[in-house]
């Protein structure tokens, strides 16, 4: 499916150009606030996002501020997810970036660019061999920082729930809606950290491997000496092992059990804190002289 230019009259386009990367950003004067934002950061990641896939160099492609994103879904065919702030098609060398959402989500932007940026590069890295999701999604996130205490939690929650695909049904729950997908992000995310932990650094040589064999599946066998479906059946018992019991949250690592009980001591603090302070209130409107105002 083809996906066309943004279309905005000649006249009234703005666009900024990130030398030597050869990114276009094409906006409405109106958006120049958004745009300039999403210029920064991309500037600020590039260079990083692409040294870690091993990239010297990075091809031209386009980004594109949709003021109106389902006026846009119509006129080109498309069905964007309705959570989503920005979208790559690395097909195209193509970003979408949905203006209004991009405004009300601002602190976010941080993430969500470089997360779209791995997409992008990742397909300018090994061309057209075709990646499972899970590596895909788990590799964005990681590029953008995305993890933190609470998508622990929200992982370890989704596990305790039985609402947590396996890694080889990340797709099926990519397409339903806003909490499956997050589940499937967070296993994709999981995964690609238990597969690399502690071999970062062999990240880009792996996708060389990739390149070479010109098949995810072969390279990924004999790189890691393991097929993807043995890679799955041992990263779900693993995933079962440490987050499948409520006891896990005494078992796993010092600062993960900390974190949760300092939490527990904070809300607990403010609760009693509270309740004190309306106490005092109480009492000293009780104390008050009649009539007194």
């Amino acid at each position: 499916m083809a996906v066309p230019s943004l279309a905005i009259d000649s006249e009234t386009a703005k666009r900024i150009t990130l030398d030597p990367w050869g990114v276009t950003i094409e906006f409405r004067a109106a958006d120049e606030k958004v745009a300039s934002e999403v210029a920064a950061i991309c500037r600020k990641t590039l260079p990083s996002l692409s040294r870690q896939l091993g990239l010297a160099s990075v091809g031209p492609f386009q980004v594109f501020l949709i003021p109106d994103i389902k006026a846009y879904e119509q006129r080109v065919g498309l069905a964007l997810p309705p959570w989503g702030v920005a979208f790559a098609f690395p097909g195209h060398r193509l970003m979408l970036i949905d203006v209004p959402r991009a405004a009300n989500a601002w602190n976010t932007l941080e993430k969500v660019i470089p997360h779209e940026l791995s997409h992008l590069l990742l397909a300018e890295r090994v061309g057209s061999v075709r990646f499972p999701l899970w590596f895909m999604e788990g590799l964005a996130q990681w590029q953008a920082g995305e993890w933190s205490m609470v998508e622990s939690w929200r992982l370890m929650e989704s596990v305790w729930g039985n609402r947590s695909p396996s890694v080889g049904r990340v797709v099926e729950y990519m397409s339903a809606n806003e909490d499956r997908a997050r589940d499937a992000y967070r296993v994709s995310y999981a995964a690609f950290q238990y597969r690399f932990d502690e071999h970062m650094e062999r990240l880009s040589e792996f996708l060389g491997e990739v390149v070479r064999r010109a098949d995810f599946g072969e390279a990924f066998d004999a790189y890691w000496n393991e097929s993807e479906t043995q890679f799955y059946a041992r990263f779900d018992e693993y995933i079962a092992r440490k987050y499948g019991t409520p006891l896990m949250l005494f078992q796993t690592e010092p600062l993960f059990t900390l974190a949760s009980v300092l939490f527990v001591i904070v809300v607990l603090r403010s609760w009693f804190r509270n309740r004190r302070k309306l106490k005092r209130m109480e009492e000293a409107e009780r104390e008050r002289p009649p009539g007194w105002e």
